[in-house]
C-alpha cells in the first residue's frame, strides 16, 4: 500500500503532540505541584480550589503544603522521597483533605526540583484482592499458556470486561496475542493494530509509567494552573492522573469503551507489550490497587525476560556448537579455503538462516536456499550500495531484487576480510502472513480538509491482508552471530595473514564472548533484583555465584 501524503503529514503531527505536558488531570483527582526546597505550591489543578475551599487559584498558589495537609501526611511524603526512586509516583498515605476532611489517597514523586502530590478520593476503586495470589499463579503458568494466564487472572481480579495481552512487533505495530472476556465487549483476539495507534511519545510514557488508568473517558479534564515563577509547562510524565489526549479518548469512545487500564510489560529495558484492559462503564482504580497491579506487571515482565533469556541462550548454544566445529575442522585443514565448500552445512548451522552464499576471490560457494547467479548479482549490488561498512540486512525481498525468489527473500550481507571483495550473504525464505487488522491499516485516522488535524478511525472491524515478499526480520542476535562467523572465516579463509609474534589471534573472539557473558549477567542480576526466591533457590544461586567468583579469579591469575 502506498502511503497517503496527507496521512503521513497528519501522523507526523500526531507524533509531535506533547502529551507529557498536556496540562490537565483526570477528575476527581487533584494535583498539587510544589517547589521541593520550601514546599510551596507553584501549580495546582483547577479542582484543588474547591477541595481546599481556597476561594480562587491565586489564593492557593504559593501556600505552604503544611497549610493544606497535616503533618503526618507531609512526613509520609518525605518518607516516599527518601526511598530515592526518582520519577516513580508512589502511594504515600491516606489522609483527610480540605475543610470537610474527606479521605484521600496521596501519591508523590519528584520531577527535577518539583514535588508532585496527587490526591484521589479514597474508596472509589473496586475492591482488588489477590495480587500476591496472582503472582503465584503466574509462576505456576510460566511454562504453559503463560500469556493467556496473565489475561485471565488480571481480568479475574480487576473485573474489567476485556483484558488483552498486546505485544509490540519490530515495526512498532502490535498484535493481541491473548485475551480474556467478561461482559458485552467483543473479542479482539488475534487482531493487529498499526503503529500509529500508539505513537512514539505514548510508548515512551508507557515505559515510564507501568500502570495507566483512564477511569472515565467522558470526565471533563481539570486544567493545571501554574505560577508565573515556572518558566516551562509542568512535565506530567509520571503523574498517574495525567489527562489523556483528546484523540485517544475519542479512539476509546469509537471502540465503545468508557474506561481503560494498561499494565506495561518491559523486557530487557524495552517495552515488550501491554496488558490492555477495557470496560463498558466508568471504572476507577485506586492508588493501593495500582500498587498491586504494578507488582503483577513487573512479575510478568520478569518471567517474560527470563523466558527470552533462556530461549536466546539455547539458540546461541546451538549456533556456537556449529561454529566451534567449523573452526576445529578449518584449523586442522592443510588448505582451509579448499575445504570450505565441504563445510557449508556447518556455516549455515552457525547462523539462523535458510541459505548461505560466500564469495571468495570472485568464486561463489553456496548451500541451502539461495538465488541463482542473477539473484546473487542483485544481492551483491544492493549490499555494495548500503554504506561504507557494507553490513546490511532487509526482510523485504523487493529491497534488493525486482522479483525476489520466495525461497530466498530476506537478505543479510556483510563483507569478509579487509578490502578483498569477499562477501558473506545469508538468505531467509518468504514467510507469507495472513493478517487480521482491527480496521484498515492504511486508514488509521480521519483527516480534515487541511490534512493536519486527525481523528481516530470509527471502524475496528477485522480487515484481512495477505502479505508476500517478506521474511522473518533480522535482529540483534543475528548481527552478533554473523559477526562471530565472519571472524572465523577471516582467520582461516579470507585475507589470511601471517601470525604476528605476541599477538593472540583468538583475543577478539574471546573479548566478544566476554561482552556477551557480561550482558547476560547484567540481565540476570536485574531479574534477581525483582525476584523473591525461596531459601533453597537462594542457596543454589549462592553456590553458582561462588563458582563464578572462582572462575573469574582464575582468569585474573592467568598470565597474558
Amino acid at each position: 500500500m502506498n502511503p497517503d501524503p496527507a496521512l503521513e503529514r497528519a501522523l507526523a503531527e500526531c507524533a509531535r503532540e506533547p502529551i507529557h505536558v498536556i496540562g490537565a488531570v483526570q477528575p476527581p483527582g487533584v494535583l498539587l505541584v510544589a517547589r521541593h526546597r520550601d514546599l510551596r505550591v507553584l501549580a495546582a489543578s483547577a479542582n484543588a480550589v474547591d477541595l481546599f475551599d481556597a476561594g480562587d487559584m491565586q489564593a492557593l498558589l504559593h501556600q505552604p503544603l503544611d497549610a493544606l495537609l497535616d503533618r503526618s501526611a507531609i512526613e509520609a511524603v518525605r518518607a516516599v522521597l527518601a526511598r530515592g526512586d526518582a520519577g516513580l509516583s508512589q502511594f504515600a498515605c491516606t489522609t483527610n483533605a480540605g475543610p470537610l476532611g474527606a479521605l484521600h489517597d496521596v501519591s508523590a514523586h519528584l520531577s527535577g526540583e518539583l514535588l508532585h502530590l496527587e490526591l484521589e478520593p479514597s474508596g472509589r476503586g473496586a475492591s482488588l484482592q489477590g495480587g500476591h495470589a496472582l503472582v503465584a499463579g503466574l509462576d505456576a503458568a510460566a511454562g504453559v499458556d503463560f500469556l493467556g494466564s496473565v489475561a485471565r487472572q488480571v481480568q479475574l481480579i480487576s473485573g474489567y470486561d476485556r483484558v488483552m495481552v498486546y505485544r509490540f512487533l519490530p515495526d512498532c505495530s502490535g498484535e493481541v496475542v491473548a485475551e480474556s472476556l467478561s461482559g458485552d465487549l467483543g473479542s479482539y483476539d488475534g487482531l493487529r493494530y498499526p503503529a500509529s495507534d500508539i505513537p512514539p511519545q505514548a510508548r515512551a510514557l508507557y515505559l515510564r509509567n507501568r500502570v495507566r488508568v483512564i477511569a472515565d473517558v467522558d470526565a471533563e479534564p481539570q486544567p493545571l494552573l501554574q505560577s508565573p515563577e515556572l518558566d516551562d509547562p509542568v512535565d506530567m510524565s509520571f503523574d498517574v492522573l495525567r489527562a489523556a489526549s483528546p484523540v485517544h479518548l475519542q479512539y476509546l469512545r469509537n471502540m465503545g469503551v468508557r474506561a481503560s487500564m494498561s499494565i506495561s510489560l518491559v523486557v530487557d529495558g524495552r517495552l515488550w507489550g501491554l496488558v490492555a484492559c477495557h470496560h463498558a462503564v466508568p471504572r476507577p482504580v485506586a492508588a493501593r490497587q495500582r500498587v498491586a497491579l504494578e507488582m503483577v506487571g513487573r512479575h510478568a515482565s520478569m518471567i517474560l525476560d527470563a523466558q527470552e533469556l533462556r530461549s536466546r541462550a539455547r539458540a546461541d548454544a546451538a549456533c556456537r556448537s556449529q561454529r566451534d566445529e567449523l573452526e576445529r575442522k578449518l584449523h586442522r585443514a592443510r588448505d582451509a579455503a579448499a575445504l570450505l565448500p565441504d563445510l557449508l552445512e556447518l556455516v549455515l548451522g552457525a547462523v539462523e538462516a535458510d541459505g548461505v552464499a560466500i564469495s571468495l576471490d570472485g568464486t561463489w560457494h553456496t548451500h541451502g536456499q539461495v538465488p541463482g547467479d542473477e539473484g546473487l548479482a542483485y544481492a551483491l549490488a544492493w549490499a555494495g550500495s548500503q554504506g561504507h561498512a557494507g553490513i546490511a540486512a532487509t526482510s523485504q525481498g523487493s529491497a534488493w531484487h525486482p522479483d525476489p525468489p520466495r525461497a530466498a527473500c530476506g537478505l543479510f550481507a556483510t563483507p569478509v576480510g579487509q578490502g578483498r571483495g569477499d562477501w558473506l550473504l545469508l538468505f531467509r525464505r518468504e514467510q507469507v502472513q495472513n493478517l487480521r487488522w482491527a480496521g484498515r491499516p492504511d486508514q488509521p485516522f480521519q483527516i480534515d480538509d487541511n490534512g493536519l488535524r486527525i481523528g481516530p478511525r470509527v471502524s475496528f472491524e477485522a480487515w484481512k491482508e495477505e502479505v508476500h515478499g517478506t521474511s522473518t526480520p533480522w535482529n540483534e542476535r543475528d548481527f552478533e552471530s554473523t559477526q562471530r562467523l565472519c571472524m572465523v572465516l577471516e582467520r582461516y579463509v579470507s585475507g589470511r595473514r601471517p601470525r604476528i609474534a605476541g599477538v593472540d589471534p583468538d583475543a577478539p573472539m574471546r573479548r566478544w564472548d566476554a561482552r556477551e557473558q557480561a550482558t547476560r549477567l547484567r540481565r540476570l542480576a536485574e531479574l534477581l533484583d525483582g525476584a523473591s526466591p525461596d531459601r533453597k533457590r537462594l542457596q543454589r544461586m549462592q553456590a553458582l555465584l561462588a563458582h563464578m567468583e572462582d572462575e573469574l579469579g582464575a582468569l585474573a591469575d592467568t598470565p597474558g
